[in-house]
Formats: C-alpha cells, structure tokens, sequence
C-alpha cells in the first residue's frame, strides 16, 4: 500500500458529494472507485455523470465489485456513524463529512468501531488546512500570543427557505442535528476548539426566527476554555446577504484577527504578520457550494499519508469529537436556560 493509489468509494450523492468528485480529480495518490447510495437510478445516474467506475446500493454488493481501501461519508450527519460503523466491519479506512455525527454516543461508537477495526477515521475539517489557520494555531499553541483573554468567533451566514426545503432531512433534529451551530458553524467551532482547546463553560442562548424548521437558525453562547479563554460564539443563517466567518483572538501579546479568506488583521509582539501563499479561500456564507475543493483535496491528501505510514491524521477522530461536544452544551444550555459545565 506504501506506493499504489488509495482506492476510495463514496457513501451518499448529494451536493457534498460533488466537492469531493472535484477534489480526488486533482489527487495522485488516490482514486474515487465506486458511489452506494440507497436509491439505485440516483447511484447510476451519479456514477456515470461523474465518471465513477462502479455504483451499488449498499456496501457489500460495491466491495464485492471493487476492493476499495476507504470510503468518504457523505450522508446527512445523523447518519455518519451508520456508514463509518459499518464500513470498518469491512475493514475499510472511513474519511467522514463534518461533524463526526450530532450525538456524542454515535461518535464514541464510530470510534470504538474503527479502532477495533484497526483502520484510520477522520473528520473532513478541512479550514484547518488552510494556511492562515494554521500559522494562528502554532502561533497560540507556541505562545508567542502569550496568555489568550478573549476567543470570539462570528458566523453572518445566510440561507433562503429554499435551502432547508431542498431535502427533508434539512433542518432537522433528527438528521441534521441542529441549525448554524451544528451545520455551518461546525468549521468555526472546530477552530476554536483546535485553538483554544477543550471548552468547559458555556451559556447559549438559540431562536428560529426566520425560517420553517425544526432547529435554530440563530444563537449566541458564552464560552469559557480551558485556558482560561472566553468568549462568544454567535452563529445564524438569518444575516443577509451572508458575510464572511471571522475569528478574533486577543491575548496579552497581541491580536489575530482570521476570516475564512485569510488573515484581516495580525498584531503580535515580535511577530510579523505571516506572508501567505496566493491561494484564496472563497467563503460559503451565502451559497455552501460556492467554496472551492482545495481544503477537500489538502484533507483527502493528508489522509492517504497517513494510512500509508500508519500515522494519525491531521483531524484525529477524538480532536474532531471535541468539537460536538461543544455544540451540543450550546444546545443544552439554551434548553433549560442555565449554564453547563463540560466535564
């Protein structure tokens, strides 16, 4: 396995699916073999309108035709731990879709599943690829920020009703898990936490306010981090026309400020602000698909390597798990009005 390509199937035809098609099209070391997806006419129409060799309705029919080495979950997110768990029972390496899946029990099966297995399960966050995220982490992990006082992070997005009425698990609590904070918002969220680290305070407050579903569709949390850190969370599909996720962090040595295009403002002491590569990052805060695949292709890429040297990944499925937990205390304080301590 150290030199052939990674052979992968998808799990799911829907419109993530696609920015994974884009991505292994620009992958050297893997290949996209084959799509399940439960309804047959939409698995064949899929693999032959993106040119995947193989397509089948469940597992075991795909792997009895190509004997791939890993699968992509690309179900709605209540669903994730149905296709990673039963994808490890083959003994197959499971890439999953953000967030892991929407209930800490799911995820710690997932996880039991994989490692009892012996194969690899990552989470596709893959904002952490990006250059700019990545310099602020190691900025902040290093310490050069020195002490962090405030970690604020806002996400202005914008979804029209059309949006939730696009697919009947939209919106959902059962499928989607919850509104801006478990869906857009999971990439932000994700941030703070590899940033800050584990949260262990917060109190939210959630509303639906603009749109027919069964979840939020704003909501703002205080957070309190184990580093002593706090600060808010604000998330909604509500702002139009939608603007640009940011994060702020503002420590004793300085400031950081981050957008999901790269850097908006860098003041640390002794620092200088990072020169960056050229690419841009587009932003999703109005339209989901307007974002390019190259974080897909970074997190696909990073993934591959790390089956091949038996290492973990860049996103390691309990560092993706923290995260969840978070949301979830967002979704609880906001339930009954009071504050929850994490662990």
């Amino acid at each position: 396995m150290a030199n052939k390509k990674i052979r992968f199937a998808l799990v799911g035809a829907g419109n993530v699916a696609t920015k994974y098609v884009d991505a292994f099209k620009n992958i050297e070391t893997g290949t996209l073999d084959g799509v399940i997806t439960r309804t047959a006419a939409r698995a064949q129409a899929f693999a032959e309108t993106h040119g995947i060799a193989h397509w089948a309705t469940d597992m075991e029919a795909l792997f009895g035709r190509t004997d791939v080495d890993a699968v992509v979950v690309a179900t709605p997110s209540g669903l994730h731990s149905q296709g990673a768990i039963e994808a490890a029972q083959f003994g197959k390496h499971v890439l999953c879709e953000k967030p892991l899946d929407i209930t800490l029990e799911k995820i710690d099966a997932m996880i039991d599943a994989c490692q009892n297995a012996g194969v690899q399960l990552s989470c596709s966050f893959q904002f952490r690829t990006f250059e700019h995220n990545r310099i602020a982490h190691q900025t902040i992990q290093s310490g050069k920020l020195g002490k962090i006082y405030i970690a604020n992070a806002f996400l202005k997005n914008f979804r029209a009703q059309e949006y939730y009425n696009s697919g009947a698990w939209r919106g959902t609590w059962a499928l989607d898990g919850g509104g801006p904070f478990m869906q857009q918002g999971a990439h932000t969220i994700d941030l703070m936490v590899w940033m800050m680290g584990p949260a262990r305070r917060v109190f939210a407050l959630t509303n639906t306010v603009a749109h027919k579903i069964e979840v939020e569709d704003m909501g703002h949390a205080v957070v309190r981090y184990e580093n002593g850190a706090q600060g808010l969370l604000e998330a909604s599909t509500v702002v139009k026309p939608g603007y640009s996720n940011k994060i702020e962090i503002h420590g004793e040595k300085g400031s950081i400020i981050l957008s999901e295009e790269g850097i908006v403002d860098w003041q640390v002491e002794g620092v200088e602000k990072p020169g960056l590569e050229s690419t841009s990052h587009l932003s999703g805060s109005s339209d989901p698909m307007a974002i390019s695949s190259l974080g897909h292709e970074m997190i696909i890429t990073d993934f591959i390597q790390a089956i091949r040297e038996r290492r973990p990944p860049l996103v390691p499925a309990d560092s993706a798990r923290a995260s969840v937990e978070l949301i979830l205390a967002i979704y609880e304080s906001a339930r009954t009005g009071k504050t929850v301590e994490i662990r």
